[in-house]
């Protein structure tokens, strides 16, 4: 399930300070005690940990780094496999991080190191383009 277009406009106007605390707050919504849901339920929150320290950090210049958008990005792709192989039936948190990448999306992206961008931008030449489906 892929939220309506002026839920991501809206979204995408938020602060991320409020974005950063509505994460915080959010239930991952992962239940059970099998092995698989205990650490789908782990890295869901290593995700929401690592995602509030750097939406805090974000100053404000509309830049995000080329490497957390693509990293980011292969993340939630990741979550939304491992959510639909435990049968999650309860997808706010994922349907968060999909608002959350299209935000990132309208972000200008920056680069540290150039030559890392190129190199970067060839081995993920097909990703977006084949990944986008399952995005949107």
């Amino acid at each position: 399930m892929n939220p309506p277009h002026s839920m991501i406009d809206s979204f995408s106007d938020a602060e991320w300070d409020t974005l950063a605390y509505t994460m915080k707050t959010l239930s991952i919504g992962v239940e059970g005690k099998t092995a698989d849901t205990r650490k789908l339920r782990a890295q869901a929150g290593m995700v929401r940990l690592i995602l509030c320290d750097k939406m805090g950090g974000f100053n404000g210049d509309n830049s995000l780094d080329l490497s957390f958008f693509m990293a980011s990005f292969k993340t939630i792709q990741k979550m939304e496999i491992a959510f639909d192989a435990n049968h999650v039936k309860k997808r706010e948190f994922l349907i968060f991080l999909k608002l959350l990448l299209a935000k990132f999306e309208r972000q200008k992206l920056s680069v540290k190191k150039p030559r890392a961008m190129l190199a970067e931008f060839d081995r993920m030449k097909g990703v977006i383009e084949d990944g986008e489906s399952s995005l949107r």
